[in-house]
């Protein structure tokens, strides 16, 4: 596999640092370049385009550490943030607009009603992404 576009996907979770170091390296090892996106998820009740401080803060926070993250790891990327109904279809609409050839995502270990859990977001970007994707799960605690 040697992807020409990496989208990584960060949402503030404990899985982010890792994410963006697999991403990050398995662009270089490619020589691809890498597009890190957070994904704000917008109210029904409230415009797409509303300005929300409290999670605009958080994403610019995200994403400066994501770029640090990156930095360490001697990579280059380019970060946006994306303001949508929903994180999945956000996420594979990305990719489908940048051309990726593999998305990175994270996943903090949950368990709901004693079931170990993946979310709503991976099953719809496994199900649905036009190209290859990649998940890293963190530990149990």
């Amino acid at each position: 596999m040697r992807p020409k576009k990496v989208l990584v996907a960060v949402s503030g979770s404990r899985a982010d640092d890792e994410v963006v170091k697999l991403g990050c390296d398995l662009a270089r090892k490619a020589k691809a370049t890498v597009h890190i996106v957070y994904v704000i998820e917008v109210k029904r009740s409230l415009p797409l385009d509303a300005v929300i401080d409290s999670e605009m803060k958080k994403a610019e926070g995200v994403l400066s550490h994501a770029e640090e993250v990156a930095s360490d790891r001697d990579c280059d990327v380019e970060a946006d943030l994306v303001q949508a109904r929903d994180v999945g279809p956000a996420i594979v609409d990305e990719a489908r607009e940048r051309g990726a050839d593999l998305i990175v995502l994270g996943l903090d270990y949950k368990r709901r009603f004693g079931l170990f859990s993946l979310g709503r977001v991976i099953p719809y970007v496994i199900e649905e992404a036009p190209c290859r994707v990649v998940i890293c799960r963190e530990p149990m605690a």
